[in-house]
């Protein structure tokens, strides 16, 4: 999963599961224009998955898209979003003599309307510019907090450059205020943040699961220490400054 917009680091993924005959499936939901060893995700990828849902930075109100190389992948994945009909819509709507169609398995009615396609493709016409945008805030806040202890943003990895779909921060132990209580803190100046990352196997759904007995630290860690702050195309230069005023009061706060 390309969490946040940063990309993953595949290839030590890749070197474990290929030889084992395992396909490795990208979550590039939040990552479109982010970047993996100067390739675009997913460009690399037997299957990866995306998301227009409408907080993503390519959006087409909601939905997501699958893309593969392969062919008989794509063929099967064409086939379930459409009932798994033998032939398409398309095809049955565009012959005079409709040929019989049949349901070779369970599908799904999963099909993008025209409408939102017409939205998407807008909206794929302007990710640079976007991508470009949300890289200039991030700096901003990066600039603002690079002298305050305890605050660590997200950056760009060693392998890659990300899209800033969520602009995450640490709130470590030598900043005066928890993550719950800077969030409490912006609130009360009416700013609204998120929590951070979030750790699957701490959710009701996987309660109990097995972890394979690993500990999770940093996973757990990062669930209890960060914050999401406001970020995207439209935020003005007047926003972003209470923003950072906030914080930066918060990190005067008495401890």
């Amino acid at each position: 999963m390309d969490q946040g917009g940063v990309p993953v680091d595949l290839d030590p993924i890749r070197a474990l599961c290929e030889p084992r005959g395992i396909i490795v499936v990208e979550d590039a939901a939040c990552a479109i224009g982010s970047r993996y060893h100067g390739r675009p995700v997913g460009a690399g990828a037997e299957v990866a998955a995306w998301s227009f849902h409408p907080r993503k930075i390519l959006t087409t109100g909601e939905g997501g898209m699958l893309s593969t190389p392969r062919q008989d992948y794509a063929d099967r994945a064409r086939r379930l979003r459409e009932h798994a009909m033998s032939v398409s819509a398309a095809d049955r709507h565009a012959s005079i003599l409709a040929p019989p169609e049949e349901y070779l398995e369970v599908g799904f009615n999963y099909r993008m309307t025209d409408l939102q396609a017409a939205v998407g493709l807008v909206q794929l016409g302007r990710l640079r510019e976007a991508v470009q945008r949300r890289r200039e805030l991030a700096a901003t806040y990066a600039n603002a907090f690079a002298g305050v202890e305890g605050l660590r943003l997200v950056g760009d990895p060693g392998y890659g450059i990300g899209n800033f779909q969520s602009c995450w921060m640490e709130i470590g132990p030598a900043f005066p205020l928890g993550r719950d209580g800077l969030m409490a803190h912006l609130a009360q100046d009416g700013i609204s943040a998120r929590r951070g990352i979030m750790a699957a196997h701490r959710q009701p759904a996987y309660a109990g699961k097995d972890t394979g007995g690993a500990s999770l630290e940093v996973t757990n860690w990062l669930t209890d220490h960060t914050l999401i702050l406001p970020l995207y195309h439209q935020l003005a230069l007047h926003d972003q400054v209470r923003v950072i005023d906030s914080v930066l009061r918060a990190s005067r706060h008495p401890q």
